[in-house]
C-alpha cells in the first residue's frame, strides 16, 4: 500500500499525512521483530506465540464489552438517551465473539422492557419519547438473546410499533425519527428494517419509502441523510440496506454507488473513511463495508427483500492435534473473498490499527476505545471475512484459531442466526394494515 502523495498542501491533506505517519508504525513486517518488541507484543495476546500472525484479542474484547453491560461511570450520563445503543453495541459485539452472558438476559430483556412506551416503540431510557435509533436498537438487543431468552420475543409489542411507525409517515415517503423530529434515511433504514424482522412490512408502510431514498443519492454515488445532502457512509448504508430489503435496490445508480464506496477505502490505511476527504475511521468498517456487501449481495442474486444474505457460515477445519487448519491470508495473500473492496487490508487495519490492548477496538490508534467503534469493527470485521464466502470459508487476515467471527446479516447487522429465528418467530403472526390497526 502506497501512501498519498500531494501537491498543493491544505489542512486536509495535512491531516491524512499526519494520519498516515499515525499509521505506519503498526504496519511494520512483524516477521523481522525480535526481542523486547517481539515479547510484548506476545505477551498482551497480539500475536500468536507459535508464529508471526496478528491475533484478535477476544477474551479482552469480551471483558471490555461485558463490563458495558453491568456498571458505568459517571461519565456515561450524558448518554442517558442512547441507552438501548449501548445494550445493542456490547451484546452484538459479544454475539459475534459467541460469549453474550446468559445469565444477565432476564435482566436485559426487564430493562429494555421499560423504555417500551404504550403508544409504540422505545425510547431512549424510562419515560423517554419513542424515537426510532433507540426503537431499532432496542429491537435488534431483544432479538439477539431471543433464541437463548424466548421471553424476549414476547417483550415486543408489534401492533404499537406498526402503529408507531404509521405515525412517524411522512407525504414524501420518508420517516420522522420522532414526533415533530426529522426525516432523513435514518429513519427510513429503522423503520423498514425492524418492520422486516418482526413481519410488518406491509403494502402501506413501504408506500412512497423507495422513492424518498432514491432522492437522498447524489451525483457522487452515495447516499447523504436528505434530498440534497453530501454523501455519507453512515447514511448511504441506511439507504442501501433499507432498498434491499425492500427488494428495490436496482432502482438506484448501483454502478456510482460501488464506485463512491471503493473511493472510500483509504489506499495506504486500508480502512475506509465516512465521506471525501475524511479520515480513515474503525466504525466505517460496516457502514461502508456492510453496504458494498449488501450490494454484492444483490448482484449475487440475493433479492430476496432482506432476508437472504451474501453470508456463508463457517465450519473449522481441526487436524488431529487440535488446531484449526483452515487457511490464514497473510497480507501478501488474497485479498477478496468476494467483496468489492479489498477485505485483508479492512481486517489488517482492523486487527493492528483498531485494537486496544486492553480490550475494545477504537476509531484509529490516537483515539479511546469506546463500546460503539467496538460493535462496528467487529461487525466490519465479520463482513470482510464472510461476506460472499466462497464455499462457506471465510478470508481470514492474520491467526485463524481467534479471528474468525460469526457472520453478521448484511442488513440487520445481528448475527445470521438471529435473523432466521427471527423470521420463523413472527411467520405466521397478522401482517395486515387492517388487522394490525
Amino acid at each position: 500500500m502506497q501512501k498519498v502523495k500531494f501537491t498543493v498542501a491544505t489542512s486536509t491533506t495535512e491531516q491524512q499525512e499526519d494520519t498516515e505517519k499515525e499509521i505506519a508504525p503498526f504496519y511494520i513486517d512483524l516477521t523481522k521483530l525480535t526481542g523486547p518488541n517481539l515479547a510484548h507484543l506476545r505477551e498482551v495476546g497480539l500475536l500468536a506465540e507459535d508464529g508471526f500472525e496478528v491475533r484478535l484479542l477476544r477474551e479482552k474484547h469480551v471483558k471490555y464489552l461485558t463490563g458495558g453491560l453491568e456498571k458505568l461511570g459517571s461519565g456515561y450520563v450524558s448518554l442517558d438517551a442512547s441507552r438501548p445503543w449501548i445494550a445493542y453495541w456490547c451484546l452484538h459485539g459479544l454475539d459475534l465473539l459467541e460469549a453474550v452472558p446468559v445469565e444477565m438476559m432476564p435482566r436485559i430483556v426487564d430493562t429494555l422492557g421499560r423504555f417500551q412506551n404504550t403508544t409504540g416503540g422505545f425510547g431512549g431510557g424510562p419515560a423517554q419519547i419513542s424515537h426510532g435509533a433507540p426503537t431499532y436498537a432496542s429491537c435488534l438487543a431483544l432479538l439477539l438473546v431471543a433464541p437463548s431468552y424466548p421471553k424476549a420475543y414476547d417483550a415486543i409489542d408489534r401492533r404499537s410499533i406498526y402503529k408507531w411507525f404509521l405515525s412517524m409517515k411522512r407525504p414524501n415517503g420518508g420517516f420522522m425519527m420522532h414526533d415533530d423530529g426529522e426525516t432523513d434515511v435514518r429513519a427510513s433504514y429503522t423503520v423498514i428494517a425492524i418492520a422486516k424482522l418482526l413481519n410488518l412490512l406491509t403494502p402501506e408502510l413501504v408506500e412512497g419509502v423507495a422513492e424518498y431514498i432514491l432522492q437522498c443519492q447524489t451525483y457522487e454515488g452515495g447516499f447523504g441523510g436528505e434530498p440534497g445532502n453530501e454523501c455519507h457512509g453512515g447514511y448511504a448504508y441506511c439507504a442501501v440496506a433499507a432498498l434491499q430489503i425492500m427488494g428495490k435496490l436496482g432502482m438506484c445508480d448501483l454502478e456510482g454507488l460501488k464506485g463512491w464506496i471503493s473511493r472510500r477505502q483509504m489506499g495506504f490505511e486500508g480502512g475506509f473513511a465516512g465521506r471525501a476527504n475524511k479520515l480513515v475511521d474503525g466504525c466505517y468498517s460496516f457502514w461502508q463495508g456492510g453496504a458494498m456487501a449488501v450490494v454484492d449481495a444483490y448482484e449475487g442474486g440475493v433479492t430476496e427483500g432482506g432476508f437472504g444474505t451474501g453470508v456463508t457460515e463457517f465450519v473449522a477445519e481441526v487436524g488431529e492435534d487440535g488446531v484449526d487448519t483452515s487457511a490464514t491470508v497473510e497480507a501478501k495473500g488474497p485479498t477478496s473473498g468476494g467483496l468489492s473492496f479489498d477485505q485483508a487490508a479492512l481486517q489488517r487495519y482492523t486487527l493492528l490499527c483498531g485494537q486496544h490492548v486492553e480490550g475494545g477496538l477504537r476509531d484509529k490508534p490516537s483515539k479511546a476505545r469506546d463500546f460503539y467503534h467496538t460493535c462496528y469493527s467487529l461487525s466490519g470485521l465479520s463482513v470482510s471475512q464472510h461476506g460472499s464466502s466462497k464455499d462457506g470459508v471465510p478470508l481470514v487476515y492474520g491467526d485463524a484459531r481467534t479471528n474468525v467471527l460469526k457472520p453478521t446479516h448484511e442488513c440487520f447487522n445481528i448475527r445470521v442466526d438471529r435473523v432466521e429465528k427471527a423470521r420463523e418467530r413472527f411467520k405466521d403472526e397478522v401482517c395486515n394494515h387492517d388487522d394490525l390497526i
